[in-house]
């Protein structure tokens, strides 16, 4: 495993985590697992079995054990198996975004794949060096998936950091693209990273699915640095799009706080604990994660490039069997379009379809 912490010593990540209020020792709605579960189609067979998802994290959440087991209980989940690794002391003081982001990670990514094994690593610090490291000790763990549900804006030679993600080409890496509105992100803009996007996710109270559109928060962009990737390239219409560029996200999923999911944590947050309603790309990450691990249990390693292939290869599908197209709504600079577009990249899942045609490909 290499050091990369003397790298980019001062380069700070933060997660995309959000809450649409305070935590409270009463549940007080968001999005269940059992409606998010049949929202996207998740099916009972792919649930991610024999597979490793990795979450890298930094801080510490000393309750997440626990917290993990009373959620479970009150949606009558099967329980969690999770490992936790650590790189360097644990800090004295934890910061509670960190902390609230590894809770909502492990909750949802066990949510979506409940067969899968959970990996939680935590970096030295929320320097890119620093979590990039975690990345590493990751792949020489045997990960199969990454989940990063963090980033930085990007940095002239942030491609002295894609030799981590060359060193394991078995694992499938996702990366959320950020909250912050059209503005693209790293690791999120690596062509070796599957970006993940948010929408805005309406759903009526019996869980039916209403609308679904791109989230104006929604982070993405053309990359300032990364030349557009072969599959992007292929794909009509992509390159006029990204102007030539690496485009981000590639993929998206629901990420709206005010129509989020629930979460619960025990350690205070501003004062509170309990349950809460969390969004932010923070949750596509862990959720692409899990899509990406019940995908792998049938057929192996899993790229951005074969989502791509799925979707169409050269000329997106119409009518699209495997994604829905999100065409509505807008970032602060991208509107949402037919086909790929900067705001939600291929769309959002339909998961028993994708799935089983990830596992299908050759």
């Amino acid at each position: 495993m290499q050091d990369c912490s003397t790298v980019f010593p001062t380069r700070q990540a933060r997660p995309f985590i959000q809450l649409a209020g305070p935590l409270s020792e009463t549940f007080q709605g968001g999005y269940t697992p059992q409606q998010i579960r049949s929202a996207y189609g998740f099916s009972e067979e792919m649930n991610g079995a024999g597979q490793t998802i990795a979450l890298i994290e930094t801080g510490n959440q000393p309750n997440i054990r626990a917290d993990l087991e009373v959620f479970n209980r009150f949606f009558s989940l099967p329980a969690t198996s999770l490992t936790i690794r650590r790189i360097g002391p644990v800090p004295t003081a934890s910061d509670p975004n960190w902390a609230l982001e590894a809770t909502l990670d492990a909750q949802w990514a066990h949510v979506l794949a409940p067969g899968a094994e959970l990996l939680l690593i935590y970096a030295a610090s929320a320097g890119i060096g620093d979590l990039m490291q975690a990345v590493d000790l990751a792949g020489e763990l045997g990960a199969d998936v990454v989940s990063m549900s963090w980033g930085r804006t990007e940095f002239a030679n942030q491609t002295t950091q894609e030799q981590i993600f060359r060193r394991y080409p078995q694992v499938s890496f996702v990366a959320a693209s950020g909250d912050e509105s059209a503005i693209p992100l790293y690791p999120s803009v690596s062509p070796q990273v599957l970006s993940a996007g948010g929408t805005s996710l309406v759903l009526s109270e019996g869980g039916a699915r209403i609308s679904e559109i791109a989230w104006y928060g929604g982070g993405g962009g053309p990359s300032l640095f990364f030349p557009i990737p072969p599959a992007q390239e292929r794909m009509e219409g992509v390159r006029e799009k990204s102007a030539g560029m690496r485009g981000t996200p590639d993929v998206s999923f629901c990420a709206d706080p005010d129509y989020g999911v629930v979460v619960y944590q025990s350690m205070p947050m501003s004062g509170s604990s309990g349950w809460g309603k969390a969004g932010g790309t923070s949750l596509a990450a862990p959720a692409w994660a899990a899509i990406l691990a019940g995908a792998r249990q049938y057929s192996g390693t899993v790229s951005p490039a074969d989502l791509y292939r799925l979707a169409g290869g050269r000329q997106y599908l119409e009518p699209q069997p495997y994604f829905i197209d999100i065409t509505e709504g807008a970032s602060r600079l991208y509107q949402a379009q037919r086909g790929w577009d900067l705001c939600t990249g291929l769309g959002s899942p339909r998961i028993g379809r994708l799935q089983a045609g990830l596992a299908q490909q050759e």
